[in-house]
């Protein structure tokens, strides 16, 4: 098991797969070989399997958006 993320700027552009969906309304997303759960903060609807792009927004903890502009942000917990 893995318990570092690489390091990742504000900015960066973050390419996810969907990988699990929970009925809390968060998800588990990967990328570059990690898993990590984010919680859907959009009244977007994600399926199994769909690509998503996410712009890191911060990196102390680690925050995401959809990098769809106006489309909402994910929060992270890892």
């Amino acid at each position: 098991m893995k318990f570092s993320l690489p390091q990742f700027n504000p900015g960066d552009v973050v390419e996810a797969q969907v990988v699990e969906l929970q009925r809390d309304g968060s998800m588990v997303v990967r990328f570059q070989g990690d898993l990590i759960r984010v919680h859907n903060q959009t009244a977007k609807k994600f399926r199994l399997g769909q690509s998503i792009d996410l712009v890191v927004t911060a990196v102390r903890p680690y925050a995401f958006r959809l990098a769809e502009p106006g489309r909402g942000r994910f929060d992270i917990s890892i």
